[in-house]
């Protein structure tokens, strides 16, 4: 039985790739919001003509935080919250948090967190994971809910281009379809630090 699922998106390649991953999958939606996008941007036109999604929301806001988007939570209700915001973006919203909030992370948690992850993870121990987690407070620090080992590609360059999302997207569908997740040993990791800039070899 699939997991309900709504989604919080911003106008990025991300976002579009989470729709057409979830288009072709034929994943009902239940809630879009779209922010910080128009209703005639030609992105997401295509995407929007599904018969998969019950409701569909825009605010022009780019603000996570902004009073309009927080008005629109009642729309939502007991089901998963995919969000897929702007770079940086840390939500501040309470009502929003203490939903079933879920994004993404391109990390093995709580070992790995920040925005450059993939490559320390690459050259530190040779392997890839996405970690699909709820939503808190402090970064990259929710309860994990679900963890792939992904494939590396045949070139870094493709790392910050089409692998992040495509990695991302694949990991939210087997969650969806409640495929086993990988188990990982337990460990106590004693010197935490964020990724946020890339390695100097690379």
């Amino acid at each position: 039985m699939q997991k309900k699922l709504s989604l919080i998106l911003s106008d990025t390649k991300r976002s579009l790739t989470y729709l057409n991953y979830l288009n072709k999958n034929k994943i009902n939606i239940k809630v879009v919001l779209f922010y910080g996008i128009s209703k005639k941007k030609n992105l997401f036109k295509k995407i929007l003509k599904s018969k998969n999604i019950d409701t569909i929301l825009f605010k022009k806001t780019k603000k996570i935080n902004s009073k309009s988007i927080e008005m629109t939570n009642k729309y939502f209700s007991n089901e998963y919250i995919l969000f897929s915001g702007y770079p940086g973006q840390i939500i501040k919203n309470k009502k929003l948090l203490n939903k079933n909030l879920i994004h993404c992370h391109p990390g093995l948690l709580p070992k790995y967190k920040g925005s450059t992850t993939i490559y320390y993870s690459l050259l530190n121990e040779n392997k890839i994971f996405v970690s699909l987690f709820r939503v808190s407070k402090k970064i990259d620090s929710g309860k994990i809910l679900f963890i792939s080992k992904v494939k590396a590609p045949n070139s870094l360059s493709l790392i910050e281009n089409q692998f992040d999302n495509k990695v991302r997207a694949e990991t939210l569908i087997k969650f969806i379809n409640n495929k086993k997740k990988i188990t990982i040993k337990k460990k106590t990791y004693s010197n935490f630090q964020n990724y946020y800039i890339a390695h100097p070899i690379i």
